[in-house]
């Protein structure tokens, strides 16, 4: 009873902040005002926080402003899943933050601030799907991802694989390096020294799977809301929400993998003796330890981003139908 009640009064709030089922049964042009008020209200709330905390710089703060509007006035899921995105990756690359300066000698530290570049590479693709979806289905409302929603859930879980794959890959970066063992690099399967591009951890690669899951699970939390509501479908008819934290996980992993794929293949990476540390760029007194240099690290996350999100999408229908034919119901869930 207590778990309902603490449920049943966080769903009416967002409702509240949200006006979602108002606006999908009424659609009055001053709600629709309000939204966008509200919208860009609270994406500089967050893009303010982001620069004063040092999470973004000016020009991320505001590029990262644009796209919060965007992305809350077509719906207050999306909007939630970037919150938990950039604040979670926010605090994870605050996480002993010296002591990753001092294991990578501070040449792979950027003061852990984004700038637009950085904020370009990992929204875009977002960006794309939830107005792809708006144009379609207008502002998002609660729904039940399976089969009898193929297209529209397909969208949904390309959304979640893209934020998923950002922050898998974001939780992996930061909290890999703080591992004593050296990391692996993919391609060549031996020991390389921590910044390596395309170098995997057992840590980092835990942590893509937690970021990735998190995310799902964010969105799973909200879907469950709806479970009991009148104007829902009973328990026998509701398929299982609870794969989309599995898909989550999922993601999480793919985009790191594809991640160090490309960074192992088109980021050039090199050791620098005299300064005991790895570069990003030839340079003279470099030593080669993998890559070409062809593909920025922000161009790698947009890539890495982009497929794990269309294969989200591609496999989401079939994903969801799978477990809902095994027979495990929503009261599972």
């Amino acid at each position: 009873p207590r778990r309902r009640w603490g449920l049943s009064l966080y769903d009416r709030a967002l409702s509240a902040l949200r006006l979602d089922g108002k606006m999908a049964m009424g659609g009055q042009e001053h709600l629709l005002w309000l939204r966008l008020l509200f919208s860009i209200a609270l994406s500089i709330g967050i893009a303010y926080h982001g620069y004063y905390s040092r999470s973004l710089t000016r020009s991320g703060a505001a590029l990262g402003g644009v796209v919060g509007v965007v992305i809350f006035f077509c719906g207050t899921a999306f909007g939630t899943i970037l919150i938990a995105f950039f604040l979670s990756s926010s605090r994870i690359t605050k996480y002993k933050y010296k002591s990753k300066v001092k294991r990578l000698h501070q040449t792979n530290i950027r003061g852990g601030s984004r700038n637009w570049s950085h904020v370009l590479a990992s929204s875009v693709t977002a960006v794309l799907v939830v107005l792809f979806y708006h144009s379609t289905y207008g502002i998002h409302t609660k729904f039940f991802m399976g089969k009898a929603q193929r297209y529209r859930t397909s969208l949904m879980s390309a959304y979640i694989g893209h934020f998923a794959c950002c922050t898998g890959d974001t939780w992996a970066s930061e909290l890999g390096v703080l591992e004593q063992a050296m990391p692996v690099l993919i391609t060549k399967c031996r020991r390389v020294p921590q910044g390596t591009n395309g170098a995997m951890s057992m840590t980092g690669t835990a942590a893509s799977i937690l970021g990735g899951a998190f995310i799902g699970a964010v969105y799973y939390f909200m879907s469950a809301q709806d479970a009991g509501k009148e104007s829902g479908p009973s328990d026998a008819e509701m398929p299982p929400q609870w794969p989309i934290i599995l898909l989550g996980a999922c993601a999480g992993f793919m985009g790191s993998l594809i991640d160090s794929v490309l960074g192992s293949l088109f980021q050039y990476s090199g050791w620098v003796a005299s300064r005991q540390v790895i570069v990003q760029r030839p340079e003279k007194g470099a030593k080669h330890i993998s890559g070409m240099d062809i593909l920025t690290n922000n161009q790698v996350n947009f890539l890495s981003a982009f497929v794990t999100s269309v294969a989200c999408g591609w496999i989401a229908p079939a994903f969801f139908e799978y477990f809902d034919e095994a027979g495990v119901t929503s009261s599972a869930v």
